[in-house]
């Protein structure tokens, strides 16, 4: 039987890998787990997993696809990678919730394309006026982004687990 985990427990690598051995009993351990992780040797995945270091991106994308956890490559992106930092990342809630939250950013899109092609129509942005509706409507648009990448994280998951 495994031990529990005390200092990794709010590490998301390892909150991942616990959620993953619910369905494989591999993934409960560091060691079971590497025999998924080409390449990836248990004192490396200790350290991910303790924040000692970072894993590279290819480890991530492996993480991923191994503990079937697609939101961990939108978490590094947004938490951990210097290009991606300003993105939000996934909800870790249900896919009814993300549905929800993308119907819900989608309702306001038309307005919002509207609002850029009035601002765009003179091929310049040309006040202080503009410039802050700009800057709404760019939030905006970026929230559709992350609702449209957290289903489709959702969808990722449930074709390899066959649910919702």
């Amino acid at each position: 039987m495994p031990k529990q985990v005390t200092k990794a427990a709010d590490n998301v690598y390892c909150q991942a890998r616990l959620r993953a051995a619910q369905f494989n009993d591999d993934f409960a351990t560091r060691k079971g787990a590497i025999n998924h992780l080409p390449g990836v040797t248990e004192d490396s995945l200790k350290k991910y997993e303790l924040d000692i270091t970072r894993p590279p991106n290819d480890v991530i994308a492996l993480m991923a696809d191994a503990y079937n956890a697609p939101e961990l490559r939108t978490w590094y992106c947004g938490n951990e990678c210097p290009l991606g930092k300003h993105l939000q990342g996934i909800s870790a809630q249900g896919s009814q919730y993300a549905f929800v939250r993308l119907i819900t950013a989608l309702n306001e899109a038309d307005k919002l394309l509207i609002s850029l092609a009035s601002i765009m129509d003179d091929g310049k942005i040309s006040n202080d006026a503009e410039r802050k509706q700009v800057d709404e409507i760019e939030k905006r648009l970026m929230t559709i982004y992350l609702r449209t990448n957290e289903n489709l994280a959702m969808i990722e998951k449930a074709k390899k687990s066959g649910q919702f």
